[in-house]
């Protein structure tokens, strides 16, 4: 996977991306939303990244992760996650995370319109998906710039350490990307 944004790289992780990756991995701010828990240990790390190193193709039923880095100086600072639905490979799930430092600067935002731009232009995906947790507004703010609309709003649906949070869904067609970009 390579992308180039104005600002941007998307590309596969590499091994140099380990401790930064780690860093905001383990950041209670980034954590508060995600699934992976704290901590997020070296050896999760660096499972993830070797595994995701050297795929350059999206994964049918598996969340393939790329990195985002700035494009002058390579430093990673998120990564994008896509999920590919196996019993419709036209269907695809994303999601992202962001180290705190680069939060509203639009990073995140232009790295999701660059991955669904592949996914509607290149891999002609059908729909997208993405969800976020309810108190989450800067992932849903996110979403709805980039012209997901929201479909569902599912209360104390999601276990996160022992808690159930609630979750907002949203999706985008195909045809509203093309829609976006004619300004309909």
């Amino acid at each position: 996977m390579y992308l180039q944004t104005t600002r941007l790289i998307i590309r596969n992780f590499d091994d140099k991306d380990l401790e930064t990756f780690l860093a905001y991995r383990n950041d209670p701010d980034v954590a508060r939303y995600q699934g992976w828990g704290l901590p997020y240990s070296r050896e999760k790390g660096e499972a993830l990244i070797a595994s995701m190193k050297s795929d350059s193709t999206l994964l049918l039923d598996g969340w393939s992760q790329f990195a985002v880095a700035l494009k002058e100086t390579d430093e990673l600072i998120g990564d994008l996650g896509c999920r590919i639905k196996r019993d419709d490979p036209r269907q695809a799930r994303i999601g992202f995370s962001l180290a705190s430092r680069y939060w509203r600067k639009g990073f995140i935002t232009e790295a999701a319109a660059g991955l669904l731009r592949r996914l509607f232009e290149e891999l002609n995906m059908h729909r997208v998906t993405a969800d976020c947790d309810v108190e989450n507004i800067a992932s849903y703010r996110t979403l709805e710039k980039l012209g997901f609309r929201r479909e569902a709003h599912f209360v104390e649906s999601f276990l996160v350490d022992g808690i159930y949070t609630s979750e907002y869904h949203y999706a985008m067609l195909q045809s509203e990307w093309r829609d976006r970009l004619k300004g309909g």
